[in-house]
């Protein structure tokens, strides 16, 4: 990301859309039914997202965890049909592979109260 400056403003810019390539579908967790089971919203494309397959770990003295498989980058201006928020345990299709999504990072704009991009997490 490159900071450009107007006079004594600072800008950063969005995630560029030529790098926002794929597209992923999301099915957002809405809780347990009555029977115990999952519940989730109905299916929402969100395109112009960032999918790398990326496997993050956790390692102490004594274990090593798998965290997540892929991060996948949502720009909060450049991708489309992004929702007001992402929920954990929600679903996530990429390429007929489905996934759970493990962790929210809210990125916000370094100068304003907004997001910038947001990072999920998924397994």
């Amino acid at each position: 990301v490159v900071l450009r400056y107007w006079g004594d403003r600072m800008s950063v810019p969005q995630l560029p859309k030529s790098m926002l390539v794929h597209s992923i579908i999301y099915e957002q967790y809405a809780g347990r039914n009555k029977y115990g089971d999952h519940d989730y919203e109905p299916p929402v494309t969100i395109e112009n997202v960032r999918f790398d397959d990326a496997t993050v770990f956790s390692r102490d003295a004594t274990d090593t965890k798998i965290l997540a498989n892929a991060v996948i980058f949502v720009d909060a201006k450049n991708s489309k049909n992004v929702p007001e928020r992402f929920i954990e345990q929600s679903k996530i299709t990429f390429k007929n592979k489905t996934y759970t999504l493990k962790k929210v990072v809210d990125c916000y704009h370094p100068f304003k109260n907004e997001v910038h991009h947001y990072e999920l997490e998924v397994i």
